[in-house]
């Protein structure tokens, strides 16, 4: 909800790693949501629950105008799209779209006036019960005021809209990067206007200050009250999670079994968002249900979003009886109630199917492009020349002097390392004799293996 751009700002890579690697589709995370600015519509995400430069990972782009029907809101991040790398002058100028949003209508607010002849239905939404103040006390939280009450009046109005999610895809192959499907976030909000209606009888004067007459001032006291905001996912016509937030409660979370979001200050409040994505769900898309919730369909947004639509003044200034007045108010009963309405007592942090079931569903994108760590390419290294890999020789002088008679036949001859005169090391045999090594060698290292020539009458002693 809203009505104006977002201010062009592109918060460029960050300084540190978090940027590099996306998280797991079904890892738990945790997220910090902060404005990038005053007058922008755009947001940088951190990852973890502090903001600072070096837990910056993602942004949330915000573009288009409600007014031309055409805003929409992107998970982005700083993979430029062509190489996947940053600086390149042939990028798209922005990162990966990893979940997107688009807003397909505008805010419908329905309204009710209580009058004395007639009953006006509460409004009901995914939610069993209206659940809301008594009609005295909106009136008791309208500012003080002088004057004498004159009349009063209530409203009560409704407001649906609905935005569509979808995972994110290149747009030159239409490659996803998250897993999925195209969800549509249904919002239901109902909420409570009051009007004080005071009379003054006061004198006119003229230019120097003579009484010429009197008149009946009126001065209208109004304030407005968001009761409930109540929200539906769906696919087709598949309910995936059902959830609400109270508007005017001392609560300032939304929280169903997706995600958990805590806005810093309350609900009215442009402190950081404080999101908590629970496992089993891609935590981007419960990254972006969080952001809607909490920024576009928030208690702030439908409230400054809503006009209440008063009777103008000649419907009461003439007479008691055609005032309006009386809160003839009722709410549906029986087969008028919606067939999936859930009880808000019973089901306090909202509902959802399991994600193995969400992951059943036909159309669900399980092949996607986990964006991998991105390394920067090393410089090249100069051109230097391979290094000399020393050579290894055998020494077997030692057994050049064994007696050529029969003999045993030695199959495997402990050896040891020296480095010979030229620099270069050789494999030094044990002494056949002793089969121990010389004084100078404090352990065996390698063996090697040696066969010894046999004479020709061997075994001839044997045939005898």
């Amino acid at each position: 909800m809203g009505c104006c751009y977002s201010i062009c700002f592109d918060p460029g890579a960050p300084n540190n790693d978090e940027w590099r690697v996306m998280p797991p589709p079904d890892s738990p995370e945790d997220y910090t949501v902060q404005s990038c600015g005053m007058f922008s519509k755009d947001y940088n995400v951190y990852h973890g629950r502090e903001a600072s430069e070096a837990t910056r990972q993602l942004w949330m782009n915000k573009e288009g105008s409600w007014f031309k029907e055409q805003a929409t809101i992107d998970i982005e991040n700083f993979h430029l799209t062509t190489e996947g790398m940053p600086n390149n002058p042939k990028d798209e100028k922005r990162g990966q779209v990893l979940w997107h949003t688009e807003f397909i209508d505008t805010p419908h607010f329905d309204q009710h006036v209580s009058y004395g002849t007639g009953r006006h239905e509460r409004f009901l939404g995914f939610f069993d019960g209206y659940d809301s103040d008594d009609d005295d006390d909106y009136y008791n939280r309208v500012a003080a005021n002088s004057g004498r009450v004159f009349n009063k009046f209530l409203i009560k109005f409704s407001c649906h809209t609905s935005a569509k999610i979808s995972p994110g895809k290149a747009p030159h192959d239409g490659t996803f990067f998250r897993p999925g499907l195209d969800l549509e976030l249904k919002i239901f909000s109902k909420g409570t206007a009051v009007r004080v209606t005071t009379r003054t009888w006061v004198a006119d004067r003229d230019s120097e200050g003579h009484v010429t007459g009197h008149h009946w001032r009126y001065d209208h006291h109004d304030q407005e009250f968001v009761d409930w905001i109540e929200y539906k996912l769906v696919h087709d016509n598949i309910t995936i999670a059902i959830f609400r937030c109270e508007g005017m409660g001392s609560s300032n979370t939304w929280e169903c079994p997706i995600f958990k979001a805590t806005k810093e200050g309350g609900f009215f409040s442009s402190g950081d968002c404080k999101v908590e994505t629970k496992a089993g769900w891609d935590p981007l898309l419960g990254l972006m249900l969080a952001h809607l919730c909490s920024t576009e369909y928030s208690p702030n947004n439908v409230k400054s979003d809503f006009h209440p639509a008063w009777p103008s003044d000649f419907h009461y200034r003439w007479g008691r009886d055609s005032r309006p007045h009386g809160n003839a108010w009722y709410a549906p009963e029986g087969d008028e109630r919606g067939a999936e309405m859930i009880n808000g007592g019973a089901y306090a942090g909202g509902i959802a199917i399991q994600p193995e079931m969400f992951q059943a569903i036909p159309g669900y994108v399980r092949e996607f492009y986990l964006v991998p760590p991105y390394v920067e390419e090393a410089p090249e290294a100069e051109a230097t020349e391979p290094e000399k890999k020393k050579k290894i020789v055998i020494d077997f002088s030692d057994l050049q002097s064994m007696p050529t008679g029969p003999g045993p036949v030695l199959r495997a001859v402990p050896a040891h390392m020296e480095t010979g005169e030229d620099g270069l090391l050789i494999f030094v045999p044990i002494s056949f004799e002793t089969l121990e090594p010389p004084g100078a060698v404090e352990r065996v290292e390698e063996e090697i293996e040696v066969c010894l020539p046999v004479s020709d009458n061997e075994g001839s002693d044997d045939e005898k």
